[in-house]
């Protein structure tokens, strides 16, 4: 049997804490929407990482919804599933932790900080 939402959500949430950056980067996010129609959203990250990001959304994705994503700046497009979510405090953008479904490379055009225990 596969791994459960929440599972693959505890395991990001560990791994995720090294090697991410604030960091705005303009992107267009293309999945399907809750009735199954496409959506497509010109919108930014808050969050890039080695293993994901953190995406600001006008409208809540569920949790195991896959997504392609294209960094506008490199015109780069790469496949995410959606591992987090978290209401707007703001009242416009949903917060949307993205994990990476294939190896990110330098995808986000970053160098990013090595790890303190792979000295």
């Amino acid at each position: 049997m596969g791994e459960s939402v929440l599972d693959a959500s505890h395991r990001f949430e560990k791994r995720r804490q090294d090697r991410r950056v604030h960091m705005s980067v303009p992107v267009t996010v293309r999945t399907a929407g809750a009735d199954g129609s496409p959506l497509e959203e010109e919108t930014h990250t808050g969050v890039v990482g080695v293993l994901g990001a953190m995406v600001r959304m006008s409208r809540e994705l569920a949790i195991g919804a896959e997504l392609e994503l294209t960094n506008r700046f490199s015109q780069r497009t790469a496949r995410f599933r959606v591992v987090w979510v978290k209401a707007p405090e703001d009242g416009n953008h949903w917060e949307t932790g993205i994990e990476s479904l294939e190896p990110l490379g330098d995808f986000w055009g970053v160098r990013f900080p090595s790890r303190p225990d792979a000295q």
